[in-house]
């Protein structure tokens, strides 16, 4: 494992990288909506992607603000650069230092302190703020790219060209600049690509402006279309590197061209080719013979193989074998000339210590004479080591003529034994191999073993070089031998000879269209070139092309980014809405049909919306219920006018009374629509002025999705036998579950979660303070609204005793409608409308509801009257003090902002939305105010038919109201939805956010 690893580690970096990248890019042409299952290859979500005007539009916007803050960073790090380059070392120290310190900080940190001064200086949120803060986090990348290429600027070329006369902007133009240009270039696609991408600077400091990581994050869920939007992104940055690399490429070769060219070699070697081919053919001509071909194909297997051979054995040079042996040589060569030295070195020292001691004779300076014996106590070393050497050396010729006498003498023995003895073959063979490994003993003797090697490798060199030579020369005779088997000349005929002088003719023509080429060829690239000139021999307009090619296309991108941008920008109606919360195809619809432009922006929550609210001012806005109370009481909405809404509303005379507008729309001709009787009674109930009462939720909102909360079961056998021994459920209350998917609603509590996360269960919640806090208080108080702080300290001991901080307990965001749906889960709590979505993904349905191609289709793979997959239930139980455990509901709803400029666009496209009920709640999921709608989408046949029960929120098994059940101390039924607590739910999220931080530590 360790080796595999080791010799493919960069290869599964590589796919650590790219995997996501190609998952993306195959599930883009995915026809259905999810990437845990396969509907088929499709483009429908390209074609989504083109109809999606917001996502467009934020695109745009984030191409026009990388554009425009990349000029400016260059403009500002280029100079700033430049600047710093001519300050001392240690200053440009100290301000690069301060300019990292945005690379390094947090960019929560710097997207809050642009926030802040942005704030202070009273400027308003958009396109400015959302520029100057990219501004400010790209002129940092530029200076660290610009600076040390900056560094490598050799300052004799600037003081060359002052010297020339250049003044300092000649010299930044035609100097520093083409310098610089490599850096430039790298800075500004880095700056490019920060700006693009970024998403929490610009979340912070965009205010109206909606780019593509913003867009993308708001979203309530990922839709398949951004898929085909990123594969599109990874498509041109290939072709944009493909066509880089190719315009190097063919650069290259035009450079290769033009040195050829100079050295006349262009061409040279095909141009050999045809004059030597001309040349045989005028030789056959002149001979009077033409070469014709064997057709023996075995004379040309083997000629070929042959060519082969000559070839591989002329690639072979024993290069390496020679360098060793040659390396071996001058180390033994270095060691005799060494050992001859020492010889030399002995006469000098001798002199020198002579001369030393006839120096010392002479001298009667004390210090002169200390100075002289030191030297000559150093040179009287020296020599004692050379007379050791040489004693060494002359000590072993002494010995080895003495060794080589003893071998001679073991020679002339055994020689006279072969002469004088009757021997067997065998033991003369044996005789005369040890005479001649004597001899060669001998030699080597005499000669001295480094000189012995020497000649030995001097020799072994020799061979190795001759071999190659004879190998090739032998294999060419072989190959001459065959050429005369093979080519046979044969007397010209009057036939071959006009073939002949045809063939002549061809290749001389050949030769000519080469020749004119190469000339062209010439003309164009290197006119009347002179290497000492050739800076001179260009005008300005054919040296600068290039530069003004890129400036123009530049120009260009910009002129049609900023028409792009203003086109989109200039807009008569800014919407505010949560992600995904809307066909974006809708709002195309609503633009044609009343020729208007609409700035839709998207917000994943009420507090995100509620924090915009100070940067940036909306026609509309979706807020929940609590925030419509929130803003209501803060004096920031309209009362709406009923008589211009195309709703059947007779609870708002009241609101009609106090409004003077005109029937501007003429609504009487419209069908109006009625909303749904239990969302309306709990609205109604929603006071908003708690001092006069006549004020509520209706007044200053119209419906656009509702829901509730609902208990979700994983169906597993284990999970069936914990309702049976946890909550008291009965074998036949179990299979009418399994029947009809709904549990009993009087014996289901929101208890069981807790009891489901004790027990080791994977229990999958909400990520919700107000929907986690409301589980303790439907169980300790049957109440979603915590209204004392006594209430929520108890609540948050409920959650914090073995609940939230289990290990199997997972707090979910979108995610949760995933997770469910592969059913990595065993009890969930989770909106009614992500419960739908999440059986139909765990039912294999296509679960696109935004009326695709594919709509419907899921009604022919399963049966219109099976059951729910998993179980669901809506708690109803009743407890020892008389109340219920209920649920909560919740609802988003339209309203408009007092200070809105199109007041009656804003009620135009509410009257569009409440027209589109159906398809609004078919593309979100989430059920539609509108009974009508409703209706229709539970029909059999469409979407919803399979999970009618799901779909209808807050009512029990016989279809009545839930809330009813509970009333207040007044006699009152009480409201299920959540309320404003400005205090209280400060101090609700501070528990949930100890909840939270306990269960990640």
């Amino acid at each position: 494992m360790k080796k595999f690893f080791r010799a493919n580690y960069f290869a599964l970096i590589m796919a650590f990288i790219y995997i996501p990248i190609v998952i993306m890019i195959i599930f883009s042409f995915n026809a259905g909506t999810t990437v845990s299952t396969w509907r088929g290859w499709s483009l429908r979500w390209y074609e989504d992607f083109f109809k999606n005007s917001p996502f467009i539009k934020s695109i745009i916007t984030s191409l026009f603000v990388a554009f425009v803050s990349t000029i400016i960073s260059l403009l500002i790090g280029v100079a700033a650069a430049i600047g710093l380059s001519r300050c001392r070392r240690n200053t440009q120290r100290k301000w690069m230092g301060i300019a990292n310190i945005p690379l390094i900080n947090a960019d929560v940190v710097t997207a809050v302190s642009l926030m802040m001064v942005f704030l202070v200086a009273n400027l308003r949120f958009g396109i400015f703020t959302l520029i100057m803060a990219h501004i400010s986090f790209n002129v940092p990348y530029v200076l660290i790219t610009v600076m040390p290429r900056l560094r490598k600027v050799d300052h004799s070329l600037l003081e060359a060209g002052e010297d020339l006369g250049a003044n300092n902007w000649q010299l930044l133009i035609r100097v520093i600049l083409p310098v610089l240009k490599p850096a430039i270039i790298a800075a500004a696609a880095i700056a490019f690509a920060m700006s693009f991408d970024d998403f929490i600077i610009s979340y912070f400091t965009g205010g109206s402006q909606t780019n593509v990581s913003t867009y993308i994050y708001t979203m309530k869920k990922i839709r398949p279309y951004v898929f085909a939007f990123g594969t599109m992104l990874v498509a041109i940055i290939i072709l944009g590197i493909l066509t880089w690399n190719a315009f190097a490429l063919y650069k290259q070769s035009q450079e290769t061209k033009v040195e050829k060219l100079r050295n006349k070699t262009y061409k040279s070697k095909r141009m050999a080719e045809l004059k030597k081919e001309l040349l045989l053919l005028e030789a056959q001509k002149n001979g009077n013979y033409k070469t014709t071909y064997s057709t023996n194909i075995f004379l040309w297997l083997k000629y070929e193989c042959l060519k082969f051979r000559i070839k591989m054995v002329s690639a072979k040079t024993y290069d390496k074998k020679i360098t060793r042996l040659e390396w071996k040589r001058y180390k033994l060569r270095s060691q005799i000339n060494k050992e001859k030295r020492y010889y030399d070195r002995q006469e000098l020292a001798t002199k020198r210590l002579a001369k030393l001691n006839a120096q010392l004779d002479k001298t009667n300076d004390v210090h002169k004479a200390a100075k002289l014996t030191l030297q000559k106590e150093k040179v009287e070393e020296r020599l004692t080591f050379l007379n050791e050497e040489i004693e060494a050396l002359e000590n072993r010729e002494d010995a080895a003529l003495h060794k080589a006498e003893k071998v001679e003498q073991e020679i002339s023995a055994l020689k006279w034994n072969l002469a004088t003895e009757e021997l067997s073959k065998k033991e003369s063979l044996a005789l005369n191999r040890k005479i001649k490994r004597l001899e060669i003993e001998k030699i080597e003797i005499l000669e001295g073993k480094n000189m012995h090697k020497l000649r030995l490798v001097v020799e072994r060199l020799r061979e190795l070089q001759d071999k190659n030579y004879n190998v090739i020369f032998g294999l060419t005779d072989q190959k001459n031998h065959l050429e005369k088997q093979i080519f046979i000349n044969k007397p010209l005929t009057k036939k071959t000879s006009r073939k002949l002088t045809s063939d002549i003719q061809k290749i001389d023509h050949k030769i000519n269209l080469l020749a004119a080429k190469v000339k062209k060829e010439t003309l164009k690239l290197v006119p009347n070139y002179e290497a000492s000139s050739e800076g001179h021999a260009k005008s300005w307009l054919a040296r600068s092309w290039k530069m003004l090619g890129a400036l123009l296309i530049g120009l260009a991108a910009f002129s049609g980014l900023t028409v792009a941008y203003v086109l989109n920008n200039t807009y008569n109606l800014v919407i505010g809405n949560w992600g995904e919360y809307i066909d974006p195809a809708l709002i195309g619809e609503f633009e044609r049909e009343y020729k208007v432009r609409v700035n839709y922006q998207e917000y994943d929550s009420n507090e995100t919306l509620y924090n915009k609210l100070y940067t940036f001012n909306y026609d509309l806005m979706v807020p929940s219920d609590y925030m419509v109370k929130k803003l209501a009481l803060e004096d920031r909405l309209e009362l709406l006018n009923y008589n211009l809404l195309n709703i059947d509303a007779p609870w708002a005379k009241r609101v009609e009374a106090k409004t003077n507008g005109a029937n501007l729309f003429d609504n009487d001709k419209q069908e109006k629509v009625t909303l749904d009787d239990n969302l309306v009674k709990l609205l109604a109930n929603y006071e908003i002025d708690g001092n006069d009462g006549k004020k509520n939720l209706l007044d200053y909102s119209v419906p656009y999705l509702w829901g509730d909360l609902v208990i979700v079961v994983n169906p597993t056998q284990a999970n069936l036998d914990f309702l049976k021994t946890k909550a008291g459920f009965t074998d036949e209350e179990i299979a009418t579950a399994i029947n009809t998917g709904e549990l009993n609603q009087t014996k289901l509590s929101w208890d069981i979660l807790k009891q489901a996360a004790q027990a080791g269960k994977r229990v999958a919640l909400n990520n919700d303070p107000k929907n986690i806090f409301a589980i303790a208080g439907q169980v300790l108080f049957q109440k979603p609204n915590l209204e004392t702080d006594h209430e929520i300290e108890q609540a948050n001991q409920y959650l914090a005793n073995d609940f939230i901080n289990k290990p199997k307990v997972s707090l979910n965001n979108d995610e949760l409608v995933d997770n469910v749906g592969q059913g990595r889960f065993d009890f969930a709590m989770m909106y009614n409308g992500d419960a739908v979505e999440a059986n139909r993904i765990y039912n294999g349905e296509d679960v696109d509801n935004g009326g695709g191609d594919d709509d419907g289709d899921f009604a022919n793979a399963i049966a219109l009257d099976e059951p729910t997959k998993f179980l669901f239930g809506r708690p109803n139980i009743k407890m020892a003090n008389g109340r219920y455990q209920t649920t909560n509901v919740f609802s988003d709803n339209l309203v408009m902002s007092k200070t809105s400029h199109h007041k009656d666009l804003a009620y135009k496209f509410i009257n569009f939305l409440i027209s589109k009920a159906t398809d609004i709640s078919e593309y979100v999921g989430i059920t539609s105010p509108v009974a009508s709608a409703m209706d229709e989408l539970t029909q059999p046949g469409n979407i919803f038919s399979n999970y009618k029960r799901l779909y209808y929120p807050c009512v029990d098994a016989l279809g009545d109201p839930i809330y009813q059940q509970n009333k207040d101390k007044d006699g009152k039924e009480e409201l299920m939805a959540f309320k404003y607590l400005p205090r209280l739910d400060e101090k609700l999220v501070d528990y949930y956010n100890e909840l939270v931080a306990g269960k990640i530590g």
